[in-house]
């Protein structure tokens, strides 16, 4: 059953159509009307899915590499064992306790244990240590000046 309110009729009353033989305001008129079909080009039917493709063509992309980043993170956490170090999405950084499939225990500190959601826990990986030396060699190569 239908509201007289959502009646399409109703929703769509700016659309309405010139009447016969009057001239659409912003024209001018010649006295003729036009034939259907003779002066105008027809709209290809493809040009009406245009914004759809295109929305897709943008769209398709970013969803792919969204889900191939996903599933190397879900293979980096299901690579996860125990005693391993790891690192929350809040940035806390600590060993793996135990995981599961929902929570997973990371030791923080000497005896503070901490529960965390599954996915918001992967594996840290330490920066180099080679920057740290040329770091040391560059400021004793300054001193010595």
């Amino acid at each position: 059953m239908s509201s007289p309110l959502l009646n399409n009729e109703l929703l769509l009353a700016q659309n309405v159509q010139p009447k016969a033989g009057t001239a659409t305001p912003g024209t001018a008129s010649d006295g003729t009307t036009p034939q259907a079909g003779a002066g105008g080009q027809s709209a290809s039917p493809i040009a009406g899915f245009m914004p759809i493709i295109m929305m897709l063509v943008i769209f398709v992309p970013f969803f792919l590499l969204m889900s191939r980043r996903q599933k190397k993170e879900q293979q980096a956490r299901a690579s996860l064992k125990k005693g391993d170090r790891v690192m929350t999405n809040a940035g806390l950084v600590g060993e793996l306790v135990e995981i599961d499939d929902r929570l997973a225990k990371v030791k923080i500190a000497p005896g503070v244990t901490a529960q965390f959601v599954a996915n918001t826990v992967s594996p840290f990986a330490e920066a180099d240590k080679a920057p740290a030396k040329e770091l040391k060699e560059a400021k004793a190569v300054t001193d010595k000046k």
